[in-house]
């Protein structure tokens, strides 16, 4: 009875994981018009040298036809949070007391099996994107050594950046690794540079253009009134709607035709990244508050009393918080999440087609 019930879920869960992904394909059939349609100059910056380098568009991209994925990582943020507040201040005739929000929205009903299904889908349409926009992508036979020397994050991989919380996957059969470059997401300090000091020496090697995107797809859309004193507002406002967008894509971006001490002598090393959110349209879920608290009743109270007695405002900055749930399925939630992410890494691609190599 035991194994007929673990071969019934087993099933379950397989099934739930293909309905996903084939729904996300015909949502990404419907919306290739639109992916191929945005200009990736008007979403992807990428410069040599920092801020006042020369742009990847005239230094990098033309000079070579080889492209190779050394890595492709996608974060998949399950909860974020976002506040507000208002600094108490002090005028003749004007005495506030400052107010602060919070709420925070947690992802539920997509499991781990379903996210790594869509890192893999993902993965393939980017290097048949690569190749459609007119360039040879190296096979993942020529990347095996490469792989067989970066150092692997351990798995499953979750993170906390800025409030969000995040876990990463890489396709399958490849290793999930980060660079020191790899902004907030990365497990590796700035001293340990042995994983992006492989990537020039890949370069040269294949004589392609490397790349290693790192995509972070988030599920909702958080607003906040911000950090105001409380001689311009009196109230703490914030805000979430589901939203399925890649909210940051960025990628190291290498051609070395030598390289020494694993960094490029003769080429460019250049990091390129999204200045702009990519969505989806695609529902694929409810937003539920689950509990709220507010000091509105007591501090009305205080507030009153002070009054009485020449304090304005006893009853201190006004606070309120709440916690919600975002519910969705897996089948939802891979037609959205591989409808974003499809339309962030054709337009990366589009780069390739725009920029052509001889």
């Amino acid at each position: 009875m035991r194994s007929t019930s673990i071969l019934a879920a087993s099933l379950a869960l397989l099934a739930a994981v293909t309905t996903g992904i084939a729904a996300a394909e015909d949502a990404a059939a419907t919306t290739a018009s639109a992916s191929a349609a945005l200009d990736p100059d008007a979403y992807f910056k990428g410069q040599t040298g920092g801020t006042f380098g020369k742009s990847v568009t005239t230094v990098l991209l033309p000079k070579s036809k080889r492209v190779a994925v050394a890595g492709f990582r996608v974060v998949f943020i399950n909860y974020n949070t976002i506040s507000a507040q208002v600094r108490a201040s002090y005028l003749p005739g004007r005495d506030t007391s400052g107010a602060k929000a919070s709420m925070n929205v947690t992802l539920e009903g997509v499991d781990s099996a379903t996210l790594q299904a869509i890192t893999d889908k993902a993965y393939a349409d980017f290097l048949a994107q690569l190749a459609a926009a007119g360039r040879e992508v190296v096979p993942a036979s020529e990347l095996a050594s490469f792989h067989a020397e970066v150092e692997p994050s351990a798995q499953p991989y979750t993170k906390e950046v800025l409030g969000a919380k995040g876990t990463a996957f890489a396709p399958t059969g490849t290793p999930l690794f980060f660079t020191y470059a790899d902004a907030g997401w990365t497990d590796k300090t700035p001293f340990n540079q042995k994983s992006y000091r492989l990537l020039a020496p890949l370069s040269e090697k294949l004589q392609a253009i490397v790349v290693a995107p790192l995509i972070v797809v988030d599920f909702a859309n958080m607003s906040s009134s911000g950090n105001r004193s409380g001689l311009m507002a009196r109230d703490a406002e914030v805000g979430a709607s589901l939203a399925m967008a890649v909210k940051a894509f960025t990628t190291p971006m290498i051609r070395a035709e030598e390289s020494r001490s694993g960094m490029t002598s003769k080429g460019e090393e250049a990091n390129a990244s999204l200045q702009q959110g990519i969505g989806s349209e695609l529902a694929f879920g409810t937003l539920q508050k689950v509990e709220e608290s507010d000091n509105k009743g007591s501090k009305g109270l205080v507030d009153m009393v002070g009054g009485f007695m020449g304090m304005a405002n006893a009853g201190g900055a006004a606070r309120s918080k709440s916690s919600n749930t975002a519910r969705t399925d897996n089948a939802a939630y891979s037609a959205a999440s591989l409808d974003a992410i499809g339309r962030s890494t054709a337009t990366f691609a589009a780069w390739f087609q725009k920029y052509p190599a001889p």
